[in-house]
């Protein structure tokens, strides 16, 4: 591959891990904003954690202790600290990107069970758009990973800095 293929590719990768990140960050928020019902919710976030929280935030109010909410809570990080993880080993081992989609693939598939069980509302809609943006940008990652196996990591985070310092 040319230098500006790689470069490319690179930028294609970056932005793909820089969306995995986002993700981490507005479910983080989504979960805090939930513990404090703030009835406010940011839809660029996983599905699952959210959604095992609120099933134990709810039995929690059936039982009246927070037993249930602090599992939940716990089960959440799990799996937002898994999201973290393939954010992390990505940068150095890249096929991470693709284990990242895979999750957040059935994090999607989740969503539209979700959304065939419940009655309909518009918000779904916005749901499935950014659930659907972040595939998009993880599955061009994946290519992108697919594009540069045979580009050393040193070259990789090398061509990576010279093009965050010429922006």
């Amino acid at each position: 591959m040319e230098n500006n293929d790689i470069k490319q590719q690179v930028l294609i990768f970056s932005r793909a891990r820089n969306n995995l990140l986002a993700v981490v960050a507005f479910t983080v928020i989504n979960i805090i904003l939930s513990a404090l019902d703030a009835g406010v919710n940011f839809l660029f976030s996983a599905t699952i954690p959210q959604v095992i929280f609120e099933i134990c935030k709810g039995l929690d109010s059936d039982s009246g202790s927070n037993l249930f909410t602090v599992i939940g809570l716990i089960i959440a990080a799990i799996i937002i600290i898994t999201y973290v993880v393939f954010w992390l080993l990505s940068k150095n081992l890249r096929v991470f990107i693709l284990v990242a989609l895979i999750f957040f693939a059935v994090d999607s598939l989740v969503l539209v069970f979700i959304i065939l069980n419940v009655e309909f509302t518009y918000t779904f809609l916005l749901e499935i758009a950014f659930h659907g943006w972040i595939l998009y940008y993880l599955i061009n990652g994946v290519r992108a990973w697919s594009k540069l196996s045979g580009v050393d990591t040193d070259v990789f985070n090398t061509i990576l800095q010279e093009a965050k310092t010429n922006k």
